[in-house]
């Protein structure tokens, strides 16, 4: 099973979505567990799209990843808090209910965002597979337990180690311990296998991992080639909260204010609850207060 699907889940996790549904509806799942796993990964590719209502179809479906998909589609999008505390809960029985590894995926990653980060971590332990191990070492570079996070790298590999998913763990863990020259060629070779483009050569990858390589260069100090990744990325997605953040960050580093100011509002815009923003914002809020304090 794992041949069987590893194709389908390499895109995935490179962020390539929409090869990755294609391929979903394309293969053929050998056993009732792979066209689950299938029927997951594909309303996963529909929640990152996205494409919400193939998401609101799939509420009632049989496989519960995909009513988990439907669930996060209103925990991510509903502006209702009445509706996102209900989908919350509702995933969480479900997770629980059915010990799905999609599920307990998408719930960990819920738990991860309300800052629950035992809790989710202990939901990622209760499914031994390499995805949930990768997840497991996002969670512990979230916290800055960078040492943490090196320990799991050590204990995932030897499991499939040509994975997308373990390469993009290693790349982050070599981010976090100073080492972006590895990180960088990670993503580099990711690029190059895995294109944007079927038959693209130019080197170019899904925005996550032109973001990948734009966080290398920029640790390295080489924000003008970060520059270059991040424009690729927003040819691709102009309104990626990501890759607008990091361009806020090139344009500080490089000193052009315009510019800056050109992404900065483009964030706000697209993504005004977006951590980036709320800081900033916050504050302005206390300088203008600190001046208004001088006045008085």
């Amino acid at each position: 099973m794992d041949e069987e699907l590893q194709e389908v889940r390499d895109n995935f996790y490179v962020g390539n979505f929409n090869k990755a549904l294609s391929l979903c509806e394309s293969v053929k799942g050998s056993s009732e567990l792979t066209q689950s796993e299938l029927g997951a990964t594909l309303a996963r590719c529909c929640l990152s799209i996205p494409q919400i209502d193939r998401l609101k179809a799939m509420q009632n479906s049989e496989i519960p990843g995909q009513r988990a998909a439907a669930l996060m589609a209103v925990i991510t999008k509903s502006k209702s808090a009445q509706q996102v505390s209900s989908a919350k809960e509702r995933l969480g029985a479900l997770a629980k209910e059915t010990q799905d590894m999609s599920c307990a995926m998408l719930n960990a990653m819920v738990l991860a965002m309300d800052g629950s980060w035992n809790e989710a971590a202990q939901m990622t332990k209760a499914h031994p597979v390499l995805e949930m191990q990768v997840l497991t070492i996002f969670l512990a570079l979230s916290c800055n337990q960078v040492a943490m996070a090196e320990k799991l790298l050590k204990e995932a590999s030897g499991n499939n180690d040509d994975s997308a998913a373990y390469r993009l763990a290693a790349a982050a863990v070599k981010l976090a311990t100073g080492d972006p020259e590895e990180a960088y060629l990670t993503y580099c070779d990711l690029c190059s296998q895995f294109p944007a483009v079927e038959g693209d050569d130019s080197g170019s990858g899904s925005v996550l991992l032109q973001t990948g390589k734009a966080l290398a260069n920029m640790q390295r100090g080489m924000f003008s080639e970060a520059v270059e990744d991040l424009q690729r990325a927003l040819s691709s997605n102009p309104n990626d909260p990501d890759s607008l953040v990091n361009m806020c960050c090139c344009m500080t580093h490089l000193g052009k204010k315009d510019e800056f100011q050109q992404y900065y509002s483009k964030l706000e815009q697209v993504a005004p609850t977006n951590p980036f923003v709320l800081k900033t914002q916050g504050m302005t809020t206390a300088f203008t207060r600190f001046q208004a304090s001088l006045q008085v």
